[in-house]
């Protein structure tokens, strides 16, 4: 199976990433160093020149003008394709970057920056600054050097590359640059490798994050606009390749723990991370999770929970008791990137509700959330509608983002509730699956739900044949996420 299960390696804080596969290839004689592409055109760069190319038919339109002795990788900024450009292999090394009006055809020089100190192989712009990566090469390759520069050229830092990812290029260097939000993405000169690095908080070499599987011969690649996927080049078939990440697949359980006393009336946390650790989860909510209360033995059980499956924490604490809190928590395998507690509307003095937000970044900066929550109890259906409305205006803040949302709802599938939440949101199940009361359950209030819709797949969703660990069944849903 090719999906991704998005799991963490205990202490080991990198995420193992999905491949990437072939959406499409598209014949290019130039397609010698790199891809670039903006909407409607794709540009196939070989060291002296540049193609355009009809993405919809695949016909050339076009050949630049303008000298040039080795162009390398392409980045679309402001409507023109800038490409960096050496005098390689000369020594000493010279190098400029060249910008290619897409209109006209015409290349000319954007930047000239003479003797560097390398051989410009990519050129980006983000976060206002400019950033210019200079190659070595051979036994010379660890000198290899990314730069940062302002509006006025003026370099404001640089780093070197770690020694894991040198290590892979032999005797070549890194061909090609992108971001994908705050990783940078690089590929060598051959292999059908992506490295993903990030800057690092302190010092001069930049954080290694992990690698890709990717269907290019290294070289030069690209964002593509159209798509959010990549673009690359096979050398050797001068083709310019598309390339989609498979789909990524998420493990998720929703379990109101009721503060770990089961039915025995015996509090066991431990029994409780045992259910949780049997569908090895990658992202759980939890509900009724006591924070060193009296009742509790001063347990602070989100971090217990943490400690004992190994995962991520973060804790929404809705109202105060018995000398420490009351309310939702999150697990996760997946590095959290920030979380916040969102206390619901309350009704006629009603005990204090909340929804515990969690956000992750996936591989390549793409974002996931995950929303936490527990509904009022009583029989007027007053607070759990108006909490069902402040959830969705909450999520449609942020309507592209993939979010799942998880707990214990308080009502069935066909109240005015979950009405209200089908509004926003699909849930895993369409027909009833129980969840309470526990030891024979007729009645499910117990959800996991998602949106947008589109992005994502239910693989599976089953209740947990589990009676005595608390007063609740836990659910569990397998969601495949589409890109």
């Amino acid at each position: 199976m090719r999906y991704i299960w998005l799991m963490i390696l205990v202490g080991c804080g990198s995420l193992n990433a999905a491949d990437w596969s072939v959406t499409r290839q598209l014949p290019a004689p130039e397609a010698h160093q790199a891809a670039a592409a903006e909407g409607k055109f794709v540009y196939a760069i070989t060291s002296r020149s540049v193609a355009k190319y009809d993405r919809a038919t695949g016909k050339r339109l076009a050949v630049s003008t303008g000298a040039a002795r080795h162009l390398n990788s392409g980045f679309f900024w402001q409507g023109k394709l800038l490409c960096a450009h050496s005098n390689y292999p000369l020594k000493p090394e010279r190098s400029e970057i060249k910008v290619l009006d897409v209109d006209t055809m015409k290349l000319t020089t954007f930047k000239a920056f003479g003797k560097a100190g390398g051989s410009l192989v990519w050129v980006l712009r983000k976060d206002g600054h400019w950033w210019c990566n200079f190659a070595h090469y051979g036994a010379d390759n660890a000198k290899t050097f990314l730069a940062k520069y302002d509006d006025q050229w003026r370099e404001l830092a640089r780093w070197t590359y770690p020694q894991k990812v040198i290590s892979q290029l032999g005797r070549y260097s890194l061909s090609g640059g992108i971001w994908r939000g705050d990783d940078l993405w690089l590929t060598g000169h051959d292999d059908p490798v992506a490295f993903r690095l990030r800057l690092p908080k302190a010092g001069g070499v930049l954080e290694y994050v992990g690698q890709h599987a990717v269907p290019f011969t290294g070289q030069g690649l690209a964002n593509d606009p159209v798509t959010g996927g990549l673009i690359g080049i096979n050398r050797a078939r001068r083709q310019v390749v598309f390339a989609a990440q498979q789909g990524i697949r998420l493990r998720v359980l929703c379990y109101n723990i009721h503060h770990a006393a089961g039915v025995d009336r015996k509090l066991d946390v431990p029994r409780i991370a045992k259910v949780i650790l049997s569908v090895k989860p990658d992202l759980v909510a939890l509900q009724e999770v006591d924070r060193k209360t009296g009742r509790s033995g001063r347990v602070d059980q989100a971090a217990e929970l943490a400690r004992l499956t190994g995962m991520h924490s973060a804790y929404g604490a809705n109202i105060a008791f018995q000398g420490g809190q009351y309310g939702n928590a999150i697990l996760s395998r997946l590095p959290m990137d920030q979380h916040q507690n969102h206390l619901l509307p309350n009704v006629d003095s009603g005990e204090q509700r909340g929804v515990l937000e969690v956000g992750f970044k996936l591989p390549g900066g793409r974002p996931l959330r995950l929303l936490g929550t527990h509904l009022d109890h009583r029989r007027p259906d007053g607070e759990r509608l108006a909490s069902a409305i402040f959830i969705n205006t909450m999520a449609g803040k942020e309507p592209a983002v993939p979010t799942i949302l998880a707990g214990d709802l308080n009502d069935v599938l066909g109240s005015r509730t979950l009405k209200e939440f089908q509004k926003s949101w699909t849930p895993t199940n369409a027909k009833p699956m129980p969840t309470v009361p526990v030891g024979k359950p007729t009645r499910q209030i117990d959800f996991i739900l998602v949106r947008p819709a589109a992005r994502w797949k239910v693989i599976e969703t089953k209740v947990l044949d589990e009676a005595v660990a608390s007063d609740h069944r836990a659910i569990f849903a397998i969601l495949e996420l589409r890109n």
